[in-house]
């Protein structure tokens, strides 16, 4: 059986670069197949992703990753996470964490003040009585940012959270912290100034990522999966109109 993986993307290709190197990292390092959706907005009404309200989101998909339990009927395990890692060790490992029966599983950093659902394992059915269904998540913008306060809020002892177990941090490096990179297991490119295949969604400053070894592995890794067939496409365009707050 394929692992499920929802990637949360932008829609028109600002964000090819990282996604290439992304998916074929997953694809390399994971000794079991991959189920890999990619949640973008659409202008296709037909879609699953297509009319959510998203005018106070920071990004593109902020808000799917609530959706996905429903997107899998409410059944088995599923894997959300942002667009912008590079993979490092068999994701098919971080499938087999102990949830301790709990609906989700994030590590726990001082960015969101408690657990970070940018790498979120979600346990579907158990998911099914926290979250409301996909229609009315999709009809309220401000569903996300409550969520977002309602259940990954740390506690003084984080197991006494009834929503989230801790994954290991290794799974969610934010820009390398204090790791090297044969430490990690998944990075994250958390801080979108420093990103440095610059969506052109994202309008604030920019700057140059604070490790240079990390930026060695983008660029090295960009070029070895574009040589295996994941070349970045930004001309693949769906032409949406974000309606978000952005960053």
């Amino acid at each position: 059986m394929s692992l499920k993986i929802f990637i949360g993307s932008s829609a028109n290709g600002e964000d090819s670069p990282i996604e290439s190197i992304y998916e074929y990292t997953l694809r390399k390092n994971s000794t079991q197949d991959l189920d890999i959706t990619w949640m973008r907005q659409t202008n296709d009404s037909s879609s699953y992703w297509s009319n959510w309200k998203t005018e106070k989101w920071y990004t593109p998909f902020s808000g799917f990753r609530w959706g996905i339990a429903e997107a899998c009927n409410f059944k088995g395990k599923a894997l959300y996470t942002d667009t912008d890692m590079i993979n490092l060790k068999d994701i098919s490992e971080l499938f087999l964490t102990n949830m301790k029966n709990k609906p989700f599983a994030a590590r726990i950093a001082k960015r969101f003040n408690g657990f970070q659902p940018c790498v979120m394992l979600i346990d579907c059915y158990r998911a099914k009585g926290v979250l409301k269904s996909k229609a009315d998540i999709a009809s309220d913008a401000d569903s996300h940012n409550i969520y977002m306060k309602q259940l990954i809020k740390k506690k003084r002892f984080f197991w006494k959270n009834a929503y989230f177990a801790e994954l290991d941090k290794r799974w969610n490096c934010l820009d390398g912290e204090d790791l090297e990179i044969s430490e990690m297991y998944q990075l994250h490119f958390t801080k979108m100034s420093t990103q440095p295949w610059k969506p052109s969604w994202y309008k604030g400053n920019t700057e140059e990522h604070q490790r240079k070894d990390i930026l060695d592995l983008y660029y090295s890794l960009l070029e070895e999966a574009s040589e295996n067939g994941f070349k970045p496409d930004p001309q693949n365009k769906d032409n949406v109109i974000y309606n978000i707050i952005g960053k």
